[in-house]
């Protein structure tokens, strides 16, 4: 049987989409309610429980698994009951059978390690803003502008003593005197 799985990992596809472009090979579609790397029940369940399955649709890899040695572990258990995994958004099917070039599997799992660290990224700065945390790069000193142009202006200074005293760099001092 043809099962769908979907994840809340939205880098490409939100879950509507992931659900819909599966759909379409697939009525049977598994949703993990988490985008968390832990607990994954759900996906657990369908690997180990089902014996009726026989063809594994998602859309991206990042949605099935959170880390090469993840990946790794998942494509081999899949391996070893048979199961072909469809890959939507890159048009691939793995299965036994399945030989792919070294360039064209290291080009598949260069993106994948990219997508796992955009997620990551993007998961972190989620969480720092619903505790309240400002994102960004910190905002400088004013009073050390100011400070860094009297100095520069005074000549009584170099740019390295300028930048000892203020944290102004020479780049940022520059700018402002453009100004």
């Amino acid at each position: 049987m043809n099962y769908g799985y979907i994840r809340p990992v939205t880098l490409y596809d939100d879950v509507d989409t992931q659900r819909l472009k599966i759909s379409q090979h697939t009525d049977y579609i598994i949703e993990e309610n988490h985008a968390s790397n832990k607990n994954r029940i759900e996906l657990d369940r369908l690997l180990n429980d089902n014996a009726q399955l026989s063809n594994l649709y998602i859309t991206d890899l990042c949605i099935l698994a959170d880390s090469s040695k993840h990946l790794v572990d998942v494509l081999n258990h899949l391996n070893h009951k048979n199961i072909r995994l469809h890959i939507i958004n890159l048009k691939l099917i793995i299965d036994g059978y399945e030989s792919l070039t070294f360039l064209q599997t290291a080009e598949i799992l260069s993106q994948f390690q990219s997508d796992i660290v955009k997620f990551r990224t993007k998961l972190g700065v989620e969480q720092s803003i619903k505790e309240g945390q400002k994102t960004g790069r910190p905002k400088r000193n004013d009073e050390n502008l100011r400070r860094a142009i009297d100095m520069y202006l005074s000549k009584d200074y170099t740019l390295d003593e300028i930048k000892k005293h203020t944290n102004i760099s020479r780049s940022t001092l520059y700018r402002h005197l453009d100004q």
